[in-house]
């Protein structure tokens, strides 16, 4: 058990300040949205405006966390699971390339 919570501790300190950042602001968009009423009772766009930031924080969400998983991926010294991280980070990563690319078709 040692290992494991050592391993998840190593994790977190690799995970990128800029996700931490991305997540805070989603939480307040999504609260500046339920909370519209008692927060913005007389400024309209407000809701607008934490639509976007919760759209754009959204969209990178999934790019930060396979940043992450690369980087978790590249400090394993365990050649077993280090491979099992690249294939999950790779795996990852083609599957964001594909709702990008499926997301760019249906846009366009």
């Amino acid at each position: 058990m040692n290992e494991l919570q050592a391993f998840a501790a190593r994790a977190l300190r690799l995970l990128p300040t800029s996700l931490w950042w991305v997540l805070g602001l989603l939480v307040g968009a999504f609260f500046s949205i339920k909370l519209e009423k008692e927060l913005f009772p007389n400024t309209p766009t407000a809701v607008q405006v934490a639509r976007g930031m919760a759209a754009a924080c959204a969209l990178a969400v999934p790019l930060l966390g396979v940043w992450w998983l690369w980087r978790v991926a590249g400090s394993l010294e365990h050649s077993g699971w280090r491979l099992l991280w690249y294939l999950a980070a790779a795996g990852a990563t083609g599957l964001l390339l594909l709702l990008l690319a499926l997301g760019l078709m249906i846009l366009l």
